[in-house]
Protein backbone atom coordinates (compact mmCIF):
# COMPACT_ATOMS: atom_id res chain seq x y z
CA UNK A 1 0.00 0.00 0.00
CA UNK A 2 3.20 2.69 -0.05
CA UNK A 3 1.89 4.36 -2.87
CA UNK A 4 2.58 7.77 -3.53
CA UNK A 5 -1.10 8.63 -2.88
CA UNK A 6 -0.79 6.27 0.21
CA UNK A 7 2.08 7.42 2.24
CA UNK A 8 2.52 5.42 5.69
CA UNK A 9 3.23 7.02 8.69
CA UNK A 10 5.90 6.39 11.13
CA UNK A 11 3.45 3.77 12.66
CA UNK A 12 2.53 1.51 9.01
CA UNK A 13 -0.63 3.92 9.27
CA UNK A 14 -2.01 5.59 6.43
CA UNK A 15 -2.46 9.11 6.56
CA UNK A 16 -6.09 9.99 5.56
CA UNK A 17 -5.33 13.30 3.95
CA UNK A 18 -3.24 10.83 1.55
CA UNK A 19 -5.99 9.48 0.86
CA UNK A 20 -9.09 11.48 1.10
CA UNK A 21 -6.95 14.80 0.31
CA UNK A 22 -7.34 17.07 3.68
CA UNK A 23 -7.56 15.09 6.49
CA UNK A 24 -5.67 15.76 9.01
CA UNK A 25 -6.38 12.33 10.92
CA UNK A 26 -4.70 9.05 10.60
CA UNK A 27 -5.81 5.52 10.15
CA UNK A 28 -4.96 2.10 10.21
CA UNK A 29 -5.39 -0.65 8.23
CA UNK A 30 -5.51 -3.25 10.35
CA UNK A 31 -8.92 -0.97 12.22
CA UNK A 32 -10.81 -2.42 9.42
CA UNK A 33 -12.48 -5.51 10.71
CA UNK A 34 -15.90 -5.38 9.35
CA UNK A 35 -18.25 -7.04 11.83
CA UNK A 36 -20.57 -10.07 10.32
CA UNK A 37 -24.11 -8.75 10.14
CA UNK A 38 -25.62 -12.04 12.64
CA UNK A 39 -23.45 -10.42 15.24
CA UNK A 40 -24.07 -6.74 14.82
CA UNK A 41 -28.25 -7.75 14.72
CA UNK A 42 -27.53 -9.86 17.92
CA UNK A 43 -26.20 -7.05 19.60
CA UNK A 44 -28.64 -4.32 18.24
CA UNK A 45 -31.87 -6.29 19.20
CA UNK A 46 -29.84 -7.01 22.63
CA UNK A 47 -29.46 -3.31 23.63
CA UNK A 48 -32.10 -1.75 21.80
CA UNK A 49 -30.74 1.88 21.28
CA UNK A 50 -33.30 4.31 20.88
CA UNK A 51 -33.31 8.48 20.16
CA UNK A 52 -30.68 9.76 18.10
CA UNK A 53 -27.84 7.26 17.43
CA UNK A 54 -24.52 7.55 16.03
CA UNK A 55 -22.51 4.32 14.04
CA UNK A 56 -19.05 5.88 14.19
CA UNK A 57 -17.84 4.11 12.44
CA UNK A 58 -19.87 2.66 9.71
CA UNK A 59 -17.98 0.33 7.57
CA UNK A 60 -19.90 -2.49 5.46
CA UNK A 61 -23.25 -0.70 7.36
CA UNK A 62 -23.48 -3.95 9.77
CA UNK A 63 -24.75 -1.96 12.27
CA UNK A 64 -26.04 1.01 10.89
CA UNK A 65 -28.44 -1.48 8.61
CA UNK A 66 -29.49 -2.61 11.74
CA UNK A 67 -30.85 1.11 13.36
CA UNK A 68 -32.57 2.46 10.66
CA UNK A 69 -32.34 6.39 10.77
CA UNK A 70 -29.14 6.50 12.73
CA UNK A 71 -26.42 8.62 11.76
CA UNK A 72 -22.91 8.09 10.70
CA UNK A 73 -19.43 8.44 10.27
CA UNK A 74 -17.00 6.40 8.38
CA UNK A 75 -13.31 7.95 7.51
CA UNK A 76 -12.86 5.84 4.41
CA UNK A 77 -16.29 8.06 3.19
CA UNK A 78 -14.99 11.32 4.36
CA UNK A 79 -16.67 11.29 7.42
CA UNK A 80 -14.49 11.73 10.69
CA UNK A 81 -15.99 10.46 13.93
CA UNK A 82 -13.16 12.14 15.99
CA UNK A 83 -14.50 16.13 14.04
CA UNK A 84 -18.13 14.76 15.26
CA UNK A 85 -19.22 17.70 17.78
CA UNK A 86 -23.19 16.71 18.59
CA UNK A 87 -24.81 15.53 21.38
CA UNK A 88 -26.38 11.69 20.88
CA UNK A 89 -28.05 8.97 23.31
CA UNK A 90 -26.36 5.95 21.65
CA UNK A 91 -23.28 5.19 20.07
CA UNK A 92 -23.31 1.64 18.70
CA UNK A 93 -20.43 0.05 16.31
CA UNK A 94 -16.79 -1.77 16.00
CA UNK A 95 -14.35 0.93 16.75
CA UNK A 96 -10.48 0.70 15.74
CA UNK A 97 -8.32 -0.46 17.93
CA UNK A 98 -5.14 1.18 17.54
CA UNK A 99 -6.51 4.20 18.78
CA UNK A 100 -9.48 3.23 21.02
CA UNK A 101 -8.68 4.99 24.13
CA UNK A 102 -8.74 8.48 22.43
CA UNK A 103 -11.91 7.40 20.48
CA UNK A 104 -13.46 6.10 23.72
CA UNK A 105 -13.05 9.45 25.28
CA UNK A 106 -14.29 11.49 22.63
CA UNK A 107 -17.47 8.97 22.71
CA UNK A 108 -17.82 9.48 26.50
CA UNK A 109 -18.22 13.37 25.20
CA UNK A 110 -20.87 12.75 23.11
CA UNK A 111 -23.41 10.09 24.38
CA UNK A 112 -25.17 8.69 26.86
CA UNK A 113 -24.68 5.22 26.28
CA UNK A 114 -21.88 3.64 24.56
CA UNK A 115 -21.57 -0.07 22.80
CA UNK A 116 -19.10 -1.29 21.69
CA UNK A 117 -17.75 -4.34 20.17
CA UNK A 118 -14.42 -5.09 22.05
CA UNK A 119 -11.99 -7.42 22.54
CA UNK A 120 -12.90 -7.53 25.83
CA UNK A 121 -9.34 -7.09 27.01
CA UNK A 122 -9.83 -3.20 25.73
CA UNK A 123 -11.55 -2.41 28.23
CA UNK A 124 -9.14 -3.18 31.30
CA UNK A 125 -5.54 -2.93 29.88
CA UNK A 126 -4.15 -0.65 29.89
CA UNK A 127 -6.01 0.65 33.43
CA UNK A 128 -6.39 3.94 31.80
CA UNK A 129 -9.70 2.62 29.95
CA UNK A 130 -11.35 1.66 33.15
CA UNK A 131 -10.56 4.53 34.64
CA UNK A 132 -12.53 6.98 32.33
CA UNK A 133 -15.06 4.40 31.92
CA UNK A 134 -15.29 4.84 35.77
CA UNK A 135 -15.57 8.32 35.82
CA UNK A 136 -17.67 8.47 32.46
CA UNK A 137 -20.68 6.37 34.99
CA UNK A 138 -19.58 2.84 34.39
CA UNK A 139 -19.78 -0.51 32.38
CA UNK A 140 -23.67 -1.49 32.79
CA UNK A 141 -23.19 -5.05 30.72
CA UNK A 142 -20.43 -6.95 28.83
CA UNK A 143 -22.41 -9.25 26.38
CA UNK A 144 -19.47 -11.84 25.82
CA UNK A 145 -19.49 -12.93 21.46
CA UNK A 146 -17.20 -15.08 21.20
CA UNK A 147 -13.38 -15.17 20.43
CA UNK A 148 -12.48 -13.14 17.61
CA UNK A 149 -11.55 -15.82 15.68
CA UNK A 150 -14.86 -17.09 15.91
CA UNK A 151 -16.50 -13.76 14.56
CA UNK A 152 -14.30 -13.71 11.50
CA UNK A 153 -11.94 -10.86 13.21
CA UNK A 154 -7.43 -11.53 13.04
CA UNK A 155 -7.44 -12.20 16.83
CA UNK A 156 -7.66 -14.75 19.56
CA UNK A 157 -9.33 -12.82 22.29
CA UNK A 158 -12.91 -12.79 23.95
CA UNK A 159 -14.58 -10.30 21.99
CA UNK A 160 -18.39 -9.02 23.90
CA UNK A 161 -19.89 -5.99 23.60
CA UNK A 162 -19.53 -3.47 26.43
CA UNK A 163 -21.94 -0.88 27.05
CA UNK A 164 -21.05 2.02 29.21
CA UNK A 165 -23.19 4.29 30.43
CA UNK A 166 -23.04 7.69 31.87
CA UNK A 167 -23.56 7.98 35.55
CA UNK A 168 -24.34 4.20 36.02
CA UNK A 169 -23.25 3.15 39.35
CA UNK A 170 -24.86 -0.19 39.95
CA UNK A 171 -23.21 -3.59 39.14
CA UNK A 172 -21.52 -4.77 35.86
CA UNK A 173 -23.59 -7.92 34.31
CA UNK A 174 -21.88 -10.03 31.83
CA UNK A 175 -23.83 -11.87 29.68
CA UNK A 176 -23.54 -14.63 27.44
CA UNK A 177 -26.35 -14.67 24.08
CA UNK A 178 -28.09 -17.33 23.66
CA UNK A 179 -26.73 -19.54 20.60
CA UNK A 180 -23.41 -18.22 21.50
CA UNK A 181 -20.73 -18.83 19.39
CA UNK A 182 -18.39 -19.46 22.71
CA UNK A 183 -16.72 -22.81 22.27
CA UNK A 184 -17.95 -25.56 24.40
CA UNK A 185 -15.59 -27.06 26.35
Amino acid sequence: MNTPNNTQDTDGGILSSDLFGGFGREWNPKDVVMTPPQIARRIVQHFKPTGRILDPCKGNGAFADEMPGCEWCEIREGKDFMEWQEPVDWIVSNPPYSNFYEWLLHSFALAENVVYLIPTQKVFTPLRCLSAALEYGGIKEILIIGTGTQCGFPLGFAVGAVHFKRGYKGETRIGYPPNSVLPKK
